[in-house]
């Protein structure tokens, strides 16, 4: 019975390497909706860790006598991608001459990693409470974001790695597609 069942092998794995042989490449030209789906992979994501900070006056009048000023400090981690507009990319394709025209890199999107009552740092109040609130929490945090969200926009070396990164995956995704249809772009 063994046996049998080594000769059945044997046959099913003869006539599964006969069937194989080399086949013709296919010739297809590259494609733009793949390039866009390589370019989202080029993102470069940049991982930051941010403080916002705020400063609260105390108020005047009899009522607020014993305020203090208080100042308070978030501390907080994110990501910040960077990227091309991938629907400003064009393509051209004439015979083997193969044309990519991409934007300049750019701040694609900015989100904040979560934030726990650990990362709140305040500064005694007083007697009389001077409040800080939610709202001023908030104000605090975006205006923390909008000077990182500058800081990035002003990193021209980030930018032209993201610029180059992009650039690079599209080069070696048009050269793996010549490769396989055995036509050099």
């Amino acid at each position: 019975m063994k046996k049998v069942v080594l000769v059945f092998i044997s046959c099913i794995m003869i006539f599964g390497v006969c069937g194989c042989g080399k086949k013709e490449p296919k010739k297809t030209p590259p494609d733009l909706s793949q390039i866009r789906s390589i370019c989202n992979l080029a993102t470069l994501e940049v991982y930051y860790h941010n403080v916002a900070k705020m400063e609260k006056k105390a108020d005047s009048g009899i009522t607020h006598i014993f305020e203090k000023d208080r100042e308070m400090w978030i501390e907080y981690t994110g990501v910040a991608k960077v990227g091309i507009d991938m629907s400003k990319v064009k393509m051209t394709v004439k015979g083997t001459k193969v044309k990519i025209f991409i934007p300049k890199a750019k701040l694609l999107s900015v989100d904040i990693g979560e934030i726990d009552k650990n990362s709140y740092i305040y500064s005694d109040d007083g007697i009389n409470k001077n409040k800080i609130t939610p709202e001023d929490e908030t104000k605090a945090i975006n205006k923390a974001q909008k000077k990182m969200k500058e800081t990035v926009e002003n990193d021209h070396q980030l930018l032209y790695t993201a610029q180059t990164r992009s650039q690079k995956l599209i080069e070696k995704y048009i050269k793996q597609i010549g490769d396989l249809s055995g036509v050099e772009y």
